[in-house]
């Protein structure tokens, strides 16, 4: 029972860095599907306006684009994270089991895990600003005059 909570207590950090890895998901998640649903929405808008409008709205399909290859990379390296912190547990309840020393290798695996979430937030502030820059065109779009 003992060599049981002492391997969950190990088991703690990753699993917990699992779950904020699983929050930003879900927001990264929503803002990917926000931005793919405004690149349709702009593209059957394009179809109705006159051509005079076309480069505006070709201005905010590219940025918003841009978004969601940023979202998308952001998500690809959450996951790899996501499955640093796994393998860490698996490391961890290996190394219980056969009582192995791999503190190295759980280590790695922690930094790794961190490392890609670093990564991902600057991804993610990246992707805001660029969504801040696509809402000032769409400002702009909405407050010329008809």
């Amino acid at each position: 029972m003992v060599e049981f909570s002492a391997t969950l207590s190990d088991a703690l950090a990753p699993v917990t860095l699992i779950s904020g890895v699983g929050l930003l998901l879900v927001s990264m998640s929503a803002r990917y599907c926000h931005a793919t649903s405004r690149i349709r929405q702009l593209l059957a808008e394009r179809k109705e306006e006159s051509e005079d409008f076309h480069e505006e709205i070709d201005q905010s399909i590219n940025l918003i684009y841009k978004r969601a290859s940023l979202l998308k990379t952001g998500i690809l390296t959450l996951m790899i994270s996501a499955a640093f912190s796994s393998l860490q547990v698996l490391v961890i309840v290996i190394e219980r089991l056969f009582s192995l020393d791999l503190s190295l290798m759980k280590s790695t695996m922690l930094l790794a895990s961190v490392i890609f979430i670093v990564i991902s937030s600057c991804i993610y502030v990246s992707e805001v600003q660029v969504s801040v820059k696509a809402l000032g065109l769409t400002v702009h779009h909405h407050n010329r005059p008809q």
